[in-house]
């Protein structure tokens, strides 16, 4: 089986400092705790950038900051992210194109054309699209693309589960769909899992198995256990990473995960 590759969400939109009191928020902060991740075990970084006020931002320079600290300080794989804050949606592809990021999320909640578009940006500019699929619809969408040629083989599908708690819902649910969701995908695609609110360390466990790749930190969830907020992203790569070598799975290093993520020069 591939050797796991751990992603690292240092922070969101929807989550302060309010909420837990380790969520990054500087560009000085997000670099620090991604840093930190990758010390751990971390070999990418997805990354959402906020403004002077603590509140989402698309302005090149908000994400130049992060990116230029991590770079001087890892090897890590850059992964930006295009989802989120109301702006034009042209808007949000400035940054992964002056940056020349690896990777960056490919949003397909929008219009076809949308979608369209922001898949052959990042193809015309040598960016790895991450398909971020919240359901089975967005998988067939996805697949089209790659059918048509507009999304490159292998496919990168990061499958997005529950950022919190859905009273109730039990991991057979979430579980279930998972199945579903992989069986859905292009077939040869690479896939990736993130959040899962109180099921969260259940699915990690499942998608090591079945040879998913994961992505953890402060972005998908504020809580290392039941109870306990995490004080950093890097407590969730640590508990990823032990987990990989209870279930007899390698972790990757920056280099094997470049490897694995073709055409990432």
């Amino acid at each position: 089986m591939e050797k796991l590759v751990i992603t690292v969400a240092p922070t969101n939109t929807k989550w302060f400092k309010k909420d837990n009191p380790f969520m990054p928020e500087t560009p000085e902060e997000i670099a620090e705790d991604v840093i930190k991740a990758y010390h751990e075990g971390a070999v990418v970084a997805h990354i959402h950038a906020r403004d002077d006020l603590g509140q989402e931002t698309f302005e090149t320079k908000y994400f130049r900051k992060i990116v230029e600290r991590i770079r001087t300080e890892t090897d890590m794989i850059i992964q930006l992210s295009t989802a989120g804050a109301a702006v034009p949606f042209k808007e949000k592809l400035i940054p992964i194109g002056e940056l020349k990021s690896d990777m960056a999320s490919l949003n397909i909640r929008g219009s076809d054309q949308e979608i369209e578009y922001n898949a052959k940006f990042m193809k015309d500019n040598g960016i790895t699209p991450i398909i971020e699929a919240f359901d089975l619809g967005m998988i067939k969408k996805a697949n089209r693309l790659i059918e048509e040629g507009i999304i490159e083989q292998p496919a990168h599908f990061e499958l997005v589960f529950d950022l919190e708690s859905v009273p109730g819902k039990s991991f057979m649910e979430d579980a279930e769909e998972m199945i579903n969701r992989i069986k859905a995908m292009w077939p040869g695609s690479i896939w990736s899992r993130n959040r899962g609110a109180h099921n969260q360390f259940q699915l990690d466990a499942m998608t090591i198995i079945l040879g998913g790749h994961i992505r953890v930190g402060l972005e998908d969830n504020l809580f290392i256990s039941p109870g306990q907020m995490a004080k950093g992203s890097y407590q969730f790569v640590i508990r990823t990473r032990k987990l990989c070598n209870a279930l007899d799975r390698q972790v990757a290093s920056v280099e094997e995960a470049r490897k694995l993520f073709q055409p990432i020069p």
